[in-house]
């Protein structure tokens, strides 16, 4: 068998594995190939669309970002799927294979999802283009369709841009791999355990920290502001920024421990029905995943103010020509949130298939002691919807502040579109948690009934 039958095989056997990782590429490739074909669009260049030539610059930056963020996104997929095949590089490593053919292999595998990747995102980019292009000729008003079209410097860009990146995450895990042990690696998917212990003064701390970035953000409001020089300006928000987001991880890290742990002390709630396993493993889960859902909630507060922003900047504006300009920034903003929004999905996406079969090993262990299978369920349901909605609900938060402060600036209220966009952001969390349930569920049930 040669090598690339063999990283044929370890996709194919790890598809279900793979195929997170792989989706998670091929939306990246495909939102960057859309936005990169705006850029290159002839009507664009050629200054047609007036308004994209006003903003060109801002784009190119929002561009930047669409790039920074795909690498870490498309590094992170990588980190929680080669978390999962670890005690399989384990074994090889047992059988003989040596660290050199290892890397081999795992190079084989990424370049063949890579290229298979970038292949499907460019193609699914060219089709959903024409539906771009749609969307922002209605939100213009423009009197002619923005044409069709696929330019050769978007394609060449997305396929280079992407191909660096993923030589990037290879060698980096090919890198992270060579200096692990074999015992490393059967241990690396193992989740950690022991006693849950928080620190007070680190809780003492995300409140603090918490109440004082909302103290900042409350004291603008439309008189103040405008004294305000750029430098001021962005020294304030960092005072707001800094403090928000070290006591959001603060929240998960310490203020969600001491909040089983108070739970745990009430035995009316804790040792009723199911939830002395409810609380327990979530305990673990949150323990190990606090930087993950942490990372999910400052993403959802992203989205959110962002959305709220980008309307309020459209409706303050007077003059047709700087509506126009308006409209087209809060559609690229929207775009990108549609991003952020996905890839925040996915994250708890991934870390929930990581850690597979270690909770089929301890669902199978509850099944054997007389669980029923629908105590079980109701268990994997109630863990979800809390990993899935206590992050959004932090992000929520988050957003309702920084949107009641630009009302206290620009002196508009946008508060009925504030909750419709909520709203819609919730049905979108919900849809996603429920397909991803149904997913985990099926796989879960399976293997612990199974084996």
């Amino acid at each position: 068998m040669t090598f690339r039958s063999l990283a044929f095989s370890g996709i194919r056997g790890n598809w279900r594995s793979y195929s997170a990782f792989f989706m998670s590429s091929v939306f990246s490739v495909m939102i960057f190939y859309i936005y990169a074909s705006f850029l290159a669009h002839p009507d664009v260049v050629n200054g047609h669309i007036i308004a994209a030539d006003k903003v060109r610059q801002g784009m190119i930056f929002c561009e930047y970002i669409i790039v920074g963020f795909s690498f870490l996104f498309v590094l992170y997929a990588n980190s929680a799927y080669l978390k999962t095949r670890k005690q399989e590089f384990g074994l090889y490593s047992l059988f003989g294979m040596t660290r050199m053919q290892l890397r081999k292999l795992v190079i084989y595998e990424n370049m063949m999802i890579s290229v298979l990747a970038i292949g499907c995102g460019i193609v699914l980019g060219m089709l959903f283009s024409k539906l771009f292009f749609m969307a922002l000729a209605a939100l213009l008003d423009m009197k002619e369709p923005i044409k069709f079209a696929v330019p050769l410097e978007a394609v060449w860009f997305t396929v280079g841009g992407f191909l660096i990146l993923f030589t990037i995450t290879s060698l980096s895990t090919v890198f992270r791999i060579g200096r692990t042990e074999i015992v490393d690696l059967f241990k690396a998917s193992r989740r950690s355990t022991g006693e849950l212990i928080y620190s007070p003064w680190l809780v003492a701390l995300s409140i603090v920290c918490l109440a004082t970035g909302y103290g900042i953000a409350m004291t603008f409001n439309g008189s103040n502001f405008y004294l305000l020089d750029a430098q001021a300006f962005i020294l304030m928000t960092l005072l707001i920024l800094i403090p928000v987001t070290l006591g959001t991880y603060l929240f998960f890290s310490q203020f969600s421990v001491l909040l089983l742990s108070f739970i745990r002390k009430r035995h009316q709630i804790y040792y009723h029905r199911t939830n002395m396993v409810i609380v327990a493993q979530l305990g673990y889960k949150i323990k190990d995943n606090a930087r993950m859902l942490f990372m999910v909630s400052i993403l959802s507060a992203v989205i959110l103010t962002a959305s709220g922003a980008f309307y309020i900047l459209v409706k303050s504006v007077q003059y047709e020509y700087l509506k126009e300009i308006a409209s087209l920034t809060m559609f690229i903003g929207m775009f990108i949130s549609l991003l952020f929004f996905i890839a925040s999905g996915s994250m708890i996406y991934f870390k929930l298939f990581t850690e597979l079969q270690e909770d089929q090993a301890q669902f199978r262990a509850l099944l054997r002691i007389g669980m029923t299978e629908q105590e079980i369920r109701k268990i994997v349901v109630t863990q979800l919807a809390i990993i899935f909605f206590v992050p959004c609900i932090v992000g929520i938060l988050h957003a309702l502040f920084a949107m009641k402060a630009l009302e206290n600036i620009l002196t508009y209220s946008n508060w009925s579109y504030s909750f419709v966009v909520i709203g819609v952001y919730l049905i979108m969390q919900t849809i996603y948690f429920l397909l991803t349930c149904h997913d985990y569920m099926k796989s879960m049930m399976k293997g612990a009934v199974l084996q």
